[in-house]
């Protein structure tokens, strides 16, 4: 018997912390960080482990008259086991913790078992599979119409808020049809043209891949005068609050961060539903938080718990309003999974975990889907990416979504 122990090849990478080992053809790889400390839990939370935070928002039946989907780009079922643990205890307790309805959500695109944001925010968004990097269109060229468009058809108000790139892939998927999500300058004509009520996130002009775009340079800084008269536009997130619809904002990236922009999410969504709920026909808004990807294909721990407390905020504020209101369809859920974060040692004689890393990058793991409020029911179980959309459509009553053909 050969013995296993002869036969390993360790390899550290320091950059990455990337440790591989290697026996005969066996490969197996786990990318390490550093232990974190995690409240441990007292006495009375052993005897009853409930998560410390609920918010009652139950599954109501009837249709909404609202939807407010919600997207951690990049956040799979490891980030959730893993930042609910670190910030709230074992017990867990974020906001979309308390949904009365969970399901699970498969993410394929249509060329690869390993989706992108724009195939995923494409597939939500149309009904339909995309190819990786295209931005709702279908290989032979037609553009199926998204939520926004049909929405915006039948009187409905429509919003869209990122912390990342106002045309970045998941804004783009809902709102434009164009084959490449690099394509920024025709992505940013569209959103113009479209009839969307609501669009913030970030000036991508210094973001490297968009710096090498003239044609969207050149756009995005002139958007003042190039812009449609409908559109109030602002660059100051101190302006945000006491403008008029239709607003355009495109914010600079935070101080220290390449792909975080303009004011906390919790802040924006807030500001987004408060004008789109002007509108009595009723509203569509979706909100996107970046940093649970880009933390993510990091293997930035101290991002993703940062980025998750952000989109809990946010979660906590849209179901506030909610609650009040209750005529509204709350989802929360990603577009696919990154890295697969997992805790693998947790003592609570020491209140410190150890984190390892599948992955930097994007894998074929499901993704959660949380459901609140009117019309949650008809998110529970396992789903495809295109069955969100259609079921928003359903409960919205648009009729032959996707149409046919």
């Amino acid at each position: 018997m050969v013995i296993l122990c002869a036969l390993l090849v360790v390899v550290v990478l320091s950059r990455s912390n990337r440790v591989e080992v290697e026996a005969n053809d066996l490969g197996l790889s786990a990318l390490r960080a550093p232990s974190r400390a995690f409240p441990v839990p007292g006495d009375a939370q052993i005897v009853d482990p409930r998560p410390t935070r609920r918010f009652d928002l139950p599954a109501t039946p009837g249709p909404p008259r609202n939807v407010v989907l919600i997207i951690g780009d990049g956040m799979g079922l490891g980030h959730l086991s893993v930042i609910s643990a670190l910030i709230h205890g074992p017990a867990g307790g974020l906001a979309m913790e308390s949904a009365p309805v969970v399901g699970l959500v498969r993410t394929w695109a249509a060329n690869n078992l390993v989706t992108g944001s724009a195939a995923s925010a494409s597939a939500m968004a149309t009904g339909r599979k995309t190819d990786r990097k295209v931005v709702s269109m279908q290989p032979d060229g037609s553009e199926p119409p998204t939520l926004f468009e049909i929405a915006a058809a039948r009187g409905l108000s429509t919003g869209f808020v990122t912390t990342s790139g106002l045309v970045d892939a998941t804004p783009a998927g809902f709102l434009t049809h164009v084959p490449s999500r690099y394509d920024y300058r025709l992505i940013l004509e569209q959103m113009l043209e479209s009839r969307a009520d609501v669009l913030i996130g970030g000036d991508f002009t210094s973001h490297k891949r968009a710096s090498l775009k003239p044609g969207y340079l050149e756009l995005a800084r002139r958007l003042e005068t190039e812009a449609p008269e409908r559109w109030t536009v602002i660059r100051d997130p101190a302006q945000l609050e006491g403008k008029r619809a239709p607003l355009i904002a495109l914010f600079a990236p935070r101080p220290g961060h390449r792909y975080a922009h303009g004011p906390e999410l919790a802040r924006s969504a807030t500001v987004a539903m408060g004008l789109l709920a002007q509108n009595p026909s009723g509203f569509l808004l979706v909100l996107e938080c970046e940093e649970t990807d880009e933390g993510a294909h990091a293997n930035d721990l101290d991002r993703i718990v940062k980025g998750l407390e952000e989109l809990d905020a946010a979660v906590s504020a849209v179901l506030g309003v909610a609650a009040e209101r209750g005529d509204t369809l709350v989802l929360v859920t990603a577009d696919h999974d990154t890295g697969v974060p997992s805790i693998v040692e947790g003592e609570f004689d020491q209140g410190l975990s150890t984190v390892h890393w599948l992955s930097d990058d994007h894998t074929a793991n499901w993704v959660p889907l949380f459901a609140f409020g009117p019309g949650a029911s008809s998110f529970g179980g396992v789903l495809d990416n295109t069955e969100i959309g259609r079921r928003i459509a359903d409960l919205l009553g648009f009729e032959d979504f996707p149409p046919a053909g």
